[in-house]
């Protein structure tokens, strides 16, 4: 009887950690960062269903404690290690600076810990494409964050693109922009903290272009760049068979913050802001979506959505998917499932969903900058 208890006992620890998960779990998950993004998450986690929060951990002690004080049942911990070997968690969520996600994210790999990235995944698709060869070989679930991906609203609106809601896509336009002041000192402009344009903004509209459309045919672009060199306006353009894309991003100015997919039967409308959307439109004509619900966040752009938000109009068919929070338990939900299910990837955004939108943003910086 002793030696089978301790050939099951050996048998059971061998075991991966997704290999040992039932369907019955919550996901424990603890924060590696303490900032606005780790304090969203953290806020949301309680919208989610099958997960909880049980740790968070930062370069100080006192900074996690006090961020763990302020919700019931979590551990503070003063470095990421500690953090994965307390036996308190069983995934991470890493919502520290951009220039951190690779070595934490390894991190995680190496010690067999579910990890789901805040976006982007990594400041350059070399270390992407590291992380991606060693979570293979170490058959270990990895996420990147691009929660919009898991809004209600826009899981709604790609069900009703393939339903053919306005017929053949013909064109898709996105615009992700908001000013930010110019200080050599804030990490939207450092190199070395990862600043830049495309890697903060351009990766949502990219991956939502792909996620409703496929995989481009065509990718070309042109950028701007700071002072400081890191890049602060872009424009893409994409081509998706017979479907044309722009996209633009930028920290120079306030954007439209509108996806606008316009087809051959009608045009659907998400946003702004489309990246936290909470409904979708259908309007008969392009014209009719422009007057109606206009872009922007100007006082005339606000007024005229205000005003015609809840008018029955002829043409006009709005689509609400109103959720609390912040959105971000759709993600954790997302996560929590494909970890339970022992998943090494989530199907709806995998690490070649992550990869193809930071090849696009490495062709287009591969070219020389626009002069301002």
């Amino acid at each position: 009887m002793t030696a089978w208890l301790v050939f099951f006992t050996g048998f059971s620890s061998s075991l991966s950690y997704n290999q040992r998960m039932t369907k019955t779990d919550t996901i424990r998950w603890g924060i590696a960062g303490t900032g606005h993004i780790a304090q969203q998450f953290a806020g949301d986690m309680h919208l989610a269903q099958g997960a909880r929060l049980t740790a968070v951990a930062s370069r100080s002690a006192e900074t996690a404690q006090t961020f763990a004080d302020r919700f019931e049942g979590v551990a503070g911990f003063a470095s990421l290690d500690a953090m994965i070997g307390s036996g308190l968690i069983d995934a991470v969520y890493i919502a520290s600076p951009n220039t951190a996600h690779h070595a934490q994210t390894l991190a995680c790999i190496n010690a067999r810990m579910p990890v789901l990235v805040e976006k982007p995944l990594t400041a350059n698709l070399a270390q992407a494409l590291e992380i991606q060869s060693a979570a293979r070989a170490a058959e270990s679930f990895v996420m990147e964050a691009m929660w919009s991906r898991y809004l209600p609203a826009m899981k709604a609106a790609r069900g009703a693109i393939r339903d053919g809601a306005i017929g053949r896509i013909r064109r898709f336009e996105a615009d992700l922009a908001w000013k930010v002041p110019y200080d050599p000192n804030n990490r939207f402009y450092g190199k070395a903290q990862g600043g830049s344009v495309l890697h903060d903004l351009g990766v949502y509209p990219l991956s939502l272009a792909r996620y409703f459309l496929g995989e481009p045919d065509h990718v070309d672009g042109t950028w701007q760049a700071a002072p400081t060199g890191v890049d602060i306006s872009a424009r893409l353009d994409l081509r998706f068979a017979d479907t044309e894309a722009r996209i633009s991003c930028s920290f120079e100015r306030q954007g439209m913050n509108q996806i606008i997919l316009e087809g051959d039967k009608g045009v659907m409308v998400l946003g702004p802001l489309f990246i936290k959307a909470d409904h979708f439109t259908v309007f008969a004509s392009r014209g009719l979506a422009g007057f109606v619900h206009p872009g922007g966040d100007g006082l005339k752009s606000r007024l005229c959505r205000k005003l015609f938000r809840h008018l029955p109009l002829p043409g006009v068919a709005r689509h609400f998917h109103r959720f609390e929070g912040t959105g971000m338990q759709f993600e954790i939900e997302a996560a929590s499932n494909a970890v339970r299910d022992g998943r090494l990837e989530e199907p709806c955004n995998t690490l070649d969903d992550t990869i193809a939108a930071l090849r696009m943003v490495d062709q287009v910086l591969s070219n020389p900058p626009e002069a301002a």
